[in-house]
């Protein structure tokens, strides 16, 4: 009779944790992570600044909560990436005696200042007309000649001024500092150019390292399919401060992306205390720097070896799950459904297991958005990867402005989002289930 009992009371706890741990994912769970990282004290989590850094401990701090074992460098749940910015201080130059405008020039170099008194100390060539700038600026940073350049042409000019306003801007991230390229870009001035003998020129700028961070963490598969790796990603960063609209500068980005970073969270929570032994192991990722051109994501794609790509069985990535899809409530779309059988294999799992959600293509096929997100970078090499949505983006005024804030969610839609990923990832995490590219 004891061992009778005791095999009933197994059974009940067996059916009641799932059910235990399934009820965590709330909207109550969802607000709070939300709320934190929407705070106007993250600044609008610029990749690489204060506010990001904040974000990312926040991140690593739950992950250790939930036990998951540190996936980036160096056994740390941060997966580092060093990029390069500059400030731009003062700046002046005169030509023959004559004050060159600012907008006229541009003073091409990583140096933190370049002090110049003597023209015959240049190499002076001409930009013209028909020439490349790119082209030339490519050839002159192989150099450490000092060289002014007389840009004529209006494109010519134009690219001088656009690349002097990108390479000026504090927060444009450079991949490395060369140090050897000593470039005077000028506006073609023919009176001075053809008598030029004199040049005055004083330069500072302030160089400084960024450092921008993936946070990375995992439950290890048990037996021989461990090796097997199913992702779970959603970027972490946004615009940061923006123009100043009705006193708020603030890009809080609470829909894009603290809502898929809050999926990734409560589902890294969800499968870590469920105490099941998974056959595959499950890598949760947030990325850094999507918002400057999936940096964070192409830079893990590329840092990975191909037999590790090659093991990776899936990545879903969410994006912007705050609100109601285009179809309507409990509902998701997934970003290049026809690519592969994920997506209907995964509408096929919520279907089967009756709740009240559904997946289905995306719907925006003219804005490619199955190229624009944390996906794309995997997917171009091979892997299977498709981004999760619910915002319908067409008509979504709050997308990259001040607006996104936490209280135009609707935070229902997120917890039902959260809850039918669970359940369609759930056979795959298992083993029962391998997408094929189509």
């Amino acid at each position: 009779m004891r061992i009778v009992q005791t095999i009933s009371s197994l059974l009940i706890l067996f059916i009641i944790l799932p059910t235990s741990v399934y009820s965590q994912i709330s909207t109550g769970r969802t607000k709070e992570i939300i709320d934190t990282l929407s705070s106007d004290a993250l600044r609008g989590r610029y990749a690489g600044s204060d506010g990001e850094r904040l974000t990312t401990e926040y991140i690593k701090t739950e992950f250790e909560k939930y036990g998951l074992v540190p996936a980036g460098d160096e056994g740390s749940y941060f997966q580092n990436i060093n990029k390069f910015g500059v400030e731009l201080i003062s700046e002046s130059l005169l030509l023959n005696k004559k004050a060159v405008s600012t907008s006229d020039f541009f003073i091409d170099t990583d140096r933190s200042d370049w002090m110049l008194k003597k023209a015959k100390s240049l190499k002076v060539i001409t930009l013209g007309e028909e020439d490349d700038f790119k082209d030339q600026r490519e050839s002159l940073i192989k150099t450490t000649e000092p060289t002014l350049v007389w840009v004529q042409g209006d494109m010519n000019q134009q690219q001088m001024s656009q690349l002097k306003i990108k390479l000026s801007n504090k927060e444009n991230y450079l991949d490395q500092l060369d140090g050897t390229r000593n470039i005077i870009w000028v506006k073609d001035q023919p009176e001075v150019r053809q008598k030029f003998k004199k040049i005055k020129l004083s330069f500072q700028q302030k160089t400084h390292q960024i450092v921008m961070r993936n946070v990375m963490a995992k439950i290890e598969g048990n037996g021989p399919r461990a090796k097997e790796v199913v992702m779970i990603g959603a970027h972490h960063d946004h615009i940061g401060i923006l123009q100043q609209i009705q006193g708020d500068s603030i890009a809080n980005g609470a829909d894009d992306n603290a809502s898929g970073v809050s999926a990734v969270l409560q589902l890294a929570e969800y499968f870590g205390k469920r105490r099941i032994k998974y056959p595959r192991t499950i890598l949760f990722v947030t990325f850094t720097a999507e918002e400057l051109g999936l940096i964070g994501s192409d830079y893990m794609a590329n840092h990975m070896s191909d037999e590790e790509l090659k093991n990776i069985v899936a990545l879903i990535n969410i994006e912007m799950i705050g609100k109601p899809s285009v179809n309507g409530k409990r509902k998701a779309y997934i970003t290049g459904y026809d690519k592969s059988t994920l997506g209907a294999q995964m509408a096929e799992t919520v279907l089967k297991n009756r709740i009240n959600f559904k997946l289905f293509a995306d719907p925006y096929e003219d804005l490619d958005l199955f190229m624009r997100s944390d996906n794309a970078p995997f997917a171009v090499r091979g892997v299977i990867a498709h981004t999760v949505s619910s915002t319908d983006i067409d008509f979504d005024t709050y997308y990259h402005t001040v607006n996104d804030e936490a209280e135009t969610l609707n935070y229902q839609n997120i917890v039902d989002v959260i809850k039918g990923l669970s359940v369609a990832i759930e056979p795959i995490v298992r083993g029962r289930i391998t997408p094929k590219l189509k």
